[in-house]
């Protein structure tokens, strides 16, 4: 069964696409560490969107590329189960070295405490 509702989606208006916009989010943002990812969370652009944009960059020390593609999944999964929940505005995930998930639950869970501790949680 398909989704066609625009927030449980992961299209392009939930992404941040450019250069620019990953810039901005790493000056202008609130750094969160965990120990498993990194979260930078800014407001929305001034032209800015209605819901949350979800960023993603994954280092080659994390492992090899199949490890950082399933890693990648799991956490646009987290994003798109959880965009409803989140505060208007941009996020960028950075996965730490030696990041391993059991499975989507686990990830969750630390992406979830993360934007709780951002500030970027729907109360």
């Amino acid at each position: 069964m398909s989704e066609t509702g625009g927030t449980r989606r992961f299209g392009a208006d939930a992404r941040l696409g450019s250069r620019r916009d990953f810039r901005r989010v790493f000056t202008d943002g609130k750094k969160s560490v965990g120990r498993r990812i990194i979260l930078w969370s800014a407001a929305p652009a001034p032209a800015g969107t209605q819901s949350a944009r979800f960023g993603l960059s994954v280092p080659a020390k994390v492992g090899k590329a199949v490890l950082r593609n399933r890693l990648k999944r799991l956490m646009r999964e987290c994003f798109r189960l959880n965009r409803t929940r989140l505060e208007p505005g941009d996020l960028v995930v950075y996965l730490r070295p030696g990041c391993r998930w059991a499975g989507l639950a686990e990830a969750q869970k630390d992406f979830l405490e993360l934007a709780r501790q951002a500030g970027v949680l729907k109360p």
